[in-house]
């Protein structure tokens, strides 16, 4: 008897599905021209546009219902039911199927929907399917999963409205976004897996390993792993840096917090080479420094930085700040090159009160000496005096400045050269050796 019963639901369901359109769910002619027709009644105009459907279950109940005024046939389908909409399946424990077409589906418990063909599954408790929009409306806690070029994308959030035909979804309340790298919380998103992109707004922020960033739009590129962070960008990072106690000579953890912001930040990966950048009254503060320009890019992880337009680096530990228009800074080699108008402003370490400058045509800078080196027409100016010189070298430490190249140096209108001059910026002091010489007024060295 169950293989007779069995036998009898397959010739129902074949009939079903191949038969023409039962007569009751259309009207007069005048009837089908009404706009306010029901979504489940198709003009002829529809006809001809028809989604080829097939649907089916080990069980099938039919049964005649009314809705909005309008008697339906409607099937009911149990054990293992689906909906095949082209080549995404629609799946739960149980369906109800609104019409022969198929036009309106309520899926009821485990319900899953598989994209293949994007590598994408959604799973909730319950689900709508709308033939006619091409969508699938899910709730009660519903999960996104995208597998993809060996990378794992899971979405959870408390409603989905995804477009079957464009493979888009619509997410909306408290959205986190995992992957392998980090997690993502926001309020609304918009998932396009043919652009490889997820868009979040409402002040989404971000985790990952020792990084926090927030902005008011944020934007993934699921494929690269690439972010896109805009209005008012901000990260929170946390490192640990050697420190070097040169009493002691020992080298010691140092937990450092950077802050990091600007108006737009993009990390992209290019290949094995990872670029972030900050643009837009970028700003890298700790608590011994702060770092400013209109852009700037660091790569291998904070090993390399360049910064471009109004770039100005204070050392307030050291106390003086670096101004110019180019900066490159090689963390591994512990040096760094200033071009384009660059200039080195002397500060006192308690207040940070300007004490004197230094220009030149370009700057180096040593980390491990704690030396800067300034070439090409050298220009100092300190409280009571003017210098000037081929090159010069800073040594931070010790305040002292040693300028070279046919120096010389104006103080209280007396002009004299040497072949080499001391300053002392902080303090306002020089040293004058090797050959001094006073340059009278109007005289040309």
């Amino acid at each position: 008897m169950k293989l007779i019963h069995g036998y009898l639901c397959f010739l129902c369901f074949v009939s079903l599905s191949f038969a023409s359109p039962i007569p009751i769910l259309y009207g007069t002619e005048d009837f089908l021209k009404k706009e306010d027709t029901l979504p489940f009644i198709e003009t002829k105009k529809e006809k001809k546009d028809k989604i080829p459907i097939v649907w089916g279950g080990s069980s099938l109940t039919q049964e005649e219902r009314v809705i909005s005024g309008f008697p339906v046939k409607v099937f009911i389908l149990g054990g293992g039911a689906y909906i095949m909409h082209k080549t995404i399946k629609l799946s739960a424990r149980e369906i109800e199927i609104i019409g022969e077409e198929a036009l309106l589906g309520n899926l009821k418990g485990q319900v899953i929907v598989e994209d293949f063909q994007n590598g994408v599954t959604l799973t909730a408790t319950r689900g709508v399917y709308d033939k006619m929009a091409g969508t699938v409306s899910l709730e009660n806690q519903p999960v996104l999963t995208q597998k993809k070029d060996g990378k794992i994308v899971k979405i959870k959030c408390q409603s989905i409205v995804r477009n079957l035909e464009e493979a888009k979804t619509s997410l909306a309340g408290k959205v986190v976004v995992t992957s392998d790298e980090f997690q993502v919380f926001g309020e609304d998103a918009l998932f396009s897996e043919k652009e490889d992109r997820i868009d979040l707004k409402g002040e989404p922020f971000l985790f990952s390993e020792s990084r926090f960033l927030i902005g008011q739009t944020l934007s993934y590129f699921v494929k690269e792993g690439s972010i896109q962070l805009d209005g008012d960008a901000t990260i929170y990072q946390v490192s640990y840096e050697n420190k070097k106690d040169k009493e002691k000579e020992v080298v010691s953890k140092e937990r450092v917090l950077t802050l990091f912001s600007g108006k737009t930040l993009t990390h992209t990966n290019r290949g094995k080479e990872t670029v972030t950048a900050m643009k837009g009254d970028a700003n890298m503060f700790r608590n011994n420094a702060e770092f400013k320009a209109d852009l700037l890019e660091s790569r291998k992880n904070n090993k390399e930085i360049k910064a471009t337009g109004n770039v100005s680096y204070l050392d307030k530990e050291n106390g003086y700040r670096m101004e110019g228009g180019l900066l490159f800074y090689d963390k591994e080699k512990g040096y760094s090159y200033l071009s384009e108008s660059p200039k080195i402003v002397f500060l006192n370490k308690k207040d940070l009160v300007e004490r004197g400058q230094l220009t030149s045509v370009f700057l180096e800078r040593f980390d491990e000496r704690n030396e800067t080196v300034a070439r090409g027409d050298v220009q100092v100016e300190t409280q009571s005096a003017k210098a000037t010189g081929e090159f010069a070298t800073y040594y931070e430490k010790k305040d002292e400045l040693v300028l070279e190249g046919n120096p010389t140096l104006v103080r209280d209108a007396t002009k004299v050269s040497a072949g080499k001059i001391i300053l002392y910026p902080k303090s306002d002091k020089a040293l004058l050796t090797d050959g001094l010489k006073v340059i009278p007024n109007g005289e040309k060295k």
